[in-house]
């Protein structure tokens, strides 16, 4: 068995260094629903290192592929004029012609500019720009499902699909990134890309890694840390695991592709919950031991992949319907302020909830010198649920007939939508809007405590 996979491994890496060195996305590509901008993104598999949010906003977290291993894993990082450190980590052969690389880097301080450079293969990347932003007072940016790849059915090949779902990708970040000033970093819904490796079948592999170098390409993840949660097209993928240096990492509710996870930012806890895992016991003490653990943390978010409250054709799925029984309750001991899913491809939010019901204790006002609308939402008691749609327009559902009783607002036009989240000492600010254009797709919320 093992002799096999070794053979495997080898024609794997054979395969890849010649027929897989490098793609490029061209601006001209007329399948894409963006088609500004000259750049070309590169599809160089192995070389794209990215950055993680670290255990706190003091750290920060990365990972990367190289094809030899030199024991240990190699970053050195230094302010502008001052002295570089370098920071050792692992370095795992993961048996499919690549080495993954995970270092964690620590000390950092709050709005300074770093310089970083890794080693693969025995020499030192070109220094890359890293910036750190406010610790207190920041913003984050929430996308659901890119799903690299999945646009390949509607394609002649599997490269025009990961070329076309890349180049949004890359456009997406872009908008969001102009929009929101510079987040602290990115927050995926999770199924990052479509297709799950398989070490026993080429044709899947060679898939998956061409997936995921363009889930990797666009140049900002080399400077805006990301945080992903599992989906249901990560589970079951040791790519998923092998390329995020996910912190604070549990074997709780876990899958091949991880188990669940925290970080904390500021004044505030995220938690990284596995909902592919249906062990709800393991996600209460996942949950339960990391408040415990951030007992001072004034708000708290959880990410999971899989949309409880939405409105799309997963709302009556077996899964579906255990996780809206049992995960509520846990949220709601816990004081969850906000929660963020996938799944659906379609936008929705719900109005506060709490044990399955509806919490009016809300206004709708609007702002001063202006048209917009705002849900202001004041020491509310329920929890608010927000569902990404599709971030690149791989894919979308359609919304059900019957709109569910607990969503607020729901967008489901076949538009990719990004959010924007502001948090401050007392309140959060969303709003989220489809790419096209810039626009609202919703009022926008605020959460007060």
């Amino acid at each position: 068995m093992k002799n096999k996979r070794k053979i495997i491994s080898i024609l794997l890496s054979i395969i890849i260094i010649i027929f897989f060195p490098v793609l490029s996305i061209s601006k001209e590509n007329k399948n894409c629903f963006l088609n500004y901008g000259k750049e070309q993104i590169s599809l160089e598999y192995f070389s794209e290192i990215c950055l993680t949010p670290g255990e706190n906003e003091s750290m920060l977290n990365f990972s990367w592929y190289s094809k030899y291993s030199h024991g240990t894993s190699k970053i050195k990082i230094w302010e502008k004029g001052a002295k570089e450190r370098i920071f050792e980590g692992e370095s795992i052969d993961i048996g499919n012609g690549f080495i993954s690389n995970k270092v964690t880097v620590t000390n950092l301080k709050a709005n300074t500019t770093y310089i970083y450079s890794y080693e693969c293969d025995g020499l030192w990347s070109q220094p890359l720009e890293y910036k750190t932003q406010d610790f207190q007072n920041y913003t984050f940016v929430f996308m659901a499902d890119p799903q690299i790849g999945a646009s390949s059915k509607k394609m002649k090949s599997n490269e025009d699909g990961v070329e076309k779902d890349a180049y949004n990708w890359n456009k997406v970040i872009k908008k969001s990134v102009d929009k929101s000033n510079n987040p602290s970093f990115i927050v995926c819904g999770g199924d990052v890309t479509n297709a799950t490796e398989d070490s026993y079948d080429l044709s899947k592999t060679y898939k998956s890694n061409l997936e995921y170098s363009g889930f990797l390409s666009p140049s900002y993840l080399r400077h805006i840390p990301i945080a992903n949660a599992i989906g249901n097209h990560d589970k079951d993928n040791e790519n998923f695991c092998n390329h995020f240096n996910m912190p604070n990492l549990t074997n709780l509710g876990e899958t091949i592709a991880g188990g669940d996870y925290y970080f904390t930012y500021g004044n505030t806890l995220y938690l990284f919950v596995n909902t592919n895992n249906l062990n709800i016991s393991q996600h209460k003490k996942f949950i339960d031991e990391a408040v415990e653990e951030n007992k001072d943390m004034k708000w708290k978010v959880a990410v999971f992949h899989h949309d409880i409250y939405g409105g799309g054709q997963h709302e009556d799925d077996k899964d579906i319907k255990i996780l809206r029984s049992e995960m509520p309750p846990i949220l709601e001991d816990s004081k969850i302020d906000l929660v963020l899913c996938g799944h659906d491809h379609i936008y929705s939010r719900t109005y506060p909830l709490k044990n399955n019901e509806k919490i009016m204790d809300f206004t709708v006002e609007r702002l001063e010198n202006s048209k917009e609308k705002v849900d202001i939402i004041k020491n509310n008691e329920g929890i608010t649920y927000i569902t990404g749609s599709s971030s690149t327009g791989s894919k979308f559902y359609k919304q059900d007939k019957n709109k569910s009783k607990y969503i607020k607002k729901i967008y489901s036009e076949e538009i990719p939508t990004y959010t924007v989240i502001e948090i401050k000492q007392d309140l959060i600010n969303i709003i989220t809007y489809e790419v096209n254009r810039d626009k609202p797709v919703d009022n926008k919320i605020i959460i007060q405590k």
